[in-house]
Parts: C-alpha cells; sequence; structure tokens
C-alpha cells in the first residue's frame, strides 16, 4: 500500500513538473512580411523590432517569414499559425489573406498592422492616422523648399500609401495659406514596394521638375534617397559638408520609422507610423490577458505617430514652420476633427483640394 501511495505522490509531483514546465514556455511569435521585406529601414523592419523589443522586454520567442509576392500571403500565414501562438502580419495588402487564414485558427492569435480585416475575436487589426505626421512633415517641407516644389514618390497607390500623400499636400496647402506661398506637390508613382531602382530614376527625374524635397517609404523609398546624397554631391554637398554647417541643396524626407540617420542632414525629418510600439503593445496584450479583437484606430493622441526630432536639420527650419508644427500637433492631441487625415485616401488631390486649413492655426504666426 505504501508503495502505491509512493508511486502516486509521484506522479503528482512529475504532473506539477510537466505543467510548471510547459507554463515556462515561452510566447511563440511569427512576423510575415508584406511584399517589401527586411531591409527597407522602415515598415518591415518595423514590424520586425517590435518583435525583437517583446523577445527582450517580455520573454516571447519571435521568428520571421517573409513574402515577397502576394502569393506568398496565404502560405506563409499557415505555416505561421501551425508553428505559432500568436502571428503578425504587415500591410494592407495582407487584409484578405489574413481574415481567411485566422478564422481557420481560432486558437492563434492574429495581429495585422494597417488595414481594418475581418472582425474575429482572434484578429486584431491596427490602423495607424499616420497622415498626421505627414502633415506636420509637409508644413515643414514646404517652409525649407528653395524651390517651391516637394515631390512624393509613391512605391504604390495604395490607400494607406495615398494617406501620407494627402497628409503632406495638406501640411504644404496650410504653409502655402498661413504664408501666402506657393509652394506646389509633385507625385510619382513607382508601383513596388521593392524596387529601389526605379524609386532612384523617379526621384532623378523629379530633380529635372525643380522638385528640392523628396517623400517617399520602402526599399523603393531607400533609392529615392539616394538620389538625394548623389545629387546633393554632384552639387558639391558632401555628408561631411553638412556635418560641418553646410545646407544640402536637396532633402529626403522617411516614413515609417526614424530614417533621419540614412544620411545624417539630408533627411528633412521622417513621418513616423510607430510599428515596433504598436506591435509590442499588441503582444503584451496577449501576454497580459487584455488582447481583444476587433479593429484598433491610433494615432499621435496615442503616440503611434508624428515627426522626427530634427536632430540633424533643425538649424534649416525656420522656428515660424516650428511654431505652426507645435500648434497643430496640440490641435491633433485635443481630438481636431480636421487635423485626423483619413487612415486610407483613394484620390490624394481631391482630398488636398478639400481640406480646410483649421482657423486656429492662424494664431501660430501671431
Amino acid at each position: 500500500m505504501k508503495r502505491v501511495v509512493g508511486i502516486l505522490v509521484l506522479a503528482v509531483v512529475l504532473f506539477s513538473l510537466t505543467g510548471l514546465a510547459a507554463a515556462a514556455e515561452p510566447l511563440r511569435v511569427i512576423l510575415v512580411t508584406d511584399i517589401g521585406g527586411l531591409g527597407d529601414k522602415g515598415f518591415n523592419d518595423g514590424g520586425w523590432l517590435g518583435v525583437q523589443m517583446a523577445e527582450k522586454e517580455l520573454g516571447i520567442k519571435g521568428n520571421v517569414i517573409q513574402s515577397f509576392q502576394q502569393t506568398d500571403f496565404i502560405p506563409n500565414l499557415t505555416t505561421a499559425a501551425r508553428q505559432a501562438d500568436v502571428v503578425v502580419a504587415l500591410g494592407y495588402l495582407m487584409a484578405d489573406a489574413i481574415s481567411e487564414v485566422a478564422a481557420r485558427f481560432p486558437n492563434v492569435k492574429f495581429v495585422l498592422v494597417d488595414s481594418a480585416a475581418e472582425e474575429l475575436p482572434n484578429l486584431a487589426s491596427y490602423e495607424v492616422r499616420a497622415g498626421q505626421g505627414a502633415y506636420l512633415a509637409g508644413i515643414i517641407a514646404a517652409a525649407v523648399t528653395q524651390t517651391g516644389r516637394v515631390g512624393m514618390v509613391e512605391p504604390m497607390s495604395i490607400p494607406p500609401v495615398i494617406a501620407f500623400t494627402a497628409g503632406l499636400g495638406a501640411g504644404i496647402k496650410t504653409w502655402n495659406e498661413l504664408t501666402g506661398s506657393n509652394v506646389e506637390l509633385v507625385v510619382k508613382d513607382v508601383g513596388a514596394f521593392n524596387d529601389p531602382a526605379r524609386g532612384k530614376a523617379l526621384a532623378l527625374s523629379m530633380v529635372g521638375q525643380n522638385v528640392d524635397i523628396m517623400m517617399s517609404g520602402a526599399n523603393t523609398g531607400l533609392g529615392v534617397f539616394q538620389a538625394v546624397k548623389e545629387k546633393n554631391e554632384e552639387a558639391g554637398i558632401t555628408l561631411d559638408a553638412v556635418a560641418a554647417g553646410a545646407r544640402p541643396k536637396y532633402f529626403g524626407i522617411g516614413v515609417d520609422l526614424d530614417q533621419d540617420d540614412i544620411y545624417p542632414g539630408m533627411m528633412l525629418t521622417s513621418a513616423l507610423k510607430n510599428v515596433p510600439e504598436v506591435i509590442f503593445g499588441a503582444i503584451k496584450s496577449v501576454l497580459d490577458g487584455t488582447f481583444k479583437g476587433g479593429n484598433h484606430v491610433v494615432g499621435i493622441q496615442e503616440d503611434a505617430t508624428g515627426i522626427t526630432d530634427l536632430r540633424h536639420t533643425r538649424r534649416f527650419v525656420p522656428d515660424e514652420a516650428m511654431a505652426v508644427v507645435e500648434k497643430a500637433v496640440e490641435l491633433m492631441k485635443a481630438g481636431n476633427k480636421e487635423l485626423e487625415i483619413p487612415l486610407a485616401v483613394e484620390n490624394a488631390e481631391k482630398f488636398i483640394q478639400e481640406f480646410k486649413v483649421p482657423e486656429e492655426l492662424y494664431s501660430a504666426l501671431q
């Protein structure tokens, strides 16, 4: 009898230890990139940075699967769902695919950044009002340009990207109306997130059209910024010269991550989409039991967007422009409806034409 009791006690102890071991298993998180892939120094790299932050601070186990074409989405998401507790997907183009796969794996949590998706209890989608950051960048660009022409090289003309264009243009319009300027916005579409050569070619063509400040993003944007650097060098303005106080002839504007250090002093600012923080927060919600499916909208009020600190370029920006930016941020954080900037825009030109500059901004220049 004692032997039986001893065996039972041992079994209970082993079962308890097994349970503790299982409980100690880290949360498995797999990131599935959009077709831009890693190395863009922006959206996809920002997503992976968010997972890495969670590895370091929350003890999760992270991995990444890269997508290179849209037909990769469902296979990649399915593979991730079979191997992970949480699947994080990036990009507007991923919405249909993640909705389909999430419905097939109800015990796996799914997170989508940059688009709304199907309303499922295990799928949380996050949309960032990144157009607000682009709006602030537009004010600064309009104040800094010496040619009166600012460019937007869209990697791909899809609604979340066009929202950047709309915000940039609305910011330019604001500066024009407040100061009587006549700065123009020039827009070109590359048609691919991962084509830096085409981005560079379009940027050079913009320079030929007298554009001296250009915004872009993804791997394509890296080609745009390379063109900015090369055109400055052709004008005798090197990075060393800028560091010593010279003013660049041409500037780039980054998006998504802080890209100001790509070419310090030649990157005027970056319109932020704080993807790392959004993903970190979503993963944390799974761990602490507050995960909630459905669509979540975040903006400057939640510190999910904005611009960089201009650490390399503040000396080139007029104080008046900074005063307008500060007032605009104040209005955005107070919930000003005119400055919400839509999450997704189909027609940037129409949006800019209809955009009304808030009356409160006029006081910033008084």
